[in-house]
């Protein structure tokens, strides 16, 4: 089950877990001594040799390409191309599936309401809710 701590928890959360998703509030600052990678930039350049190819990407396996390569915590930006319906994921399942012994650290790029992380406007297209209860070395870090 997901947990929600507080920024002053951070650290002590973060030895204690050998891997999991830590999903950070908009402008919330934490101290992680990590790579960035910039998930948008290389999903869309594998997406177009893929276009180009007329071949389909499988997302899930690239990103799991891609971060399989870079260090234990690693800090993920510009992820709204995971959110993106065509792709049909559950960003948070899909993290925890490819994380294994690695830490993310997600700025949420939506809204953060107590259980709940939203992605988008409800009456978009783009509309997705989770519930943090629902999946487990998840923990929502807030001010």
């Amino acid at each position: 089950m997901g947990t929600v701590i507080k920024r002053r928890d951070f650290t002590a959360v973060v030895r204690q877990a050998r891997q999991g998703v830590f999903v950070l509030a908009q402008k919330l600052t934490v101290p992680i001594d990590a790579p960035a990678v910039n998930v948008g930039m290389l999903l869309g350049e594998a997406a177009l040799t893929a276009k180009s190819r007329n071949a389909p990407i499988d997302i899930a396996h690239t990103l799991d390409t891609i971060l399989g390569q870079e260090s234990h915590d690693i800090i993920l930006e510009n992820t709204d191309i995971l959110f993106s319906p065509e792709y049909g994921l559950d960003v948070i399942k899909m993290l925890l599936q490819i994380g294994r012994n690695q830490r993310f650290y997600l700025m949420w790029p939506g809204e953060i309401t107590g259980d709940k992380l939203t992605y988008s406007e409800p009456d978009r297209f783009d509309y997705k809710e989770y519930n943090i209860k629902d999946y487990v070395d998840t923990y929502v870090v807030l001010r």
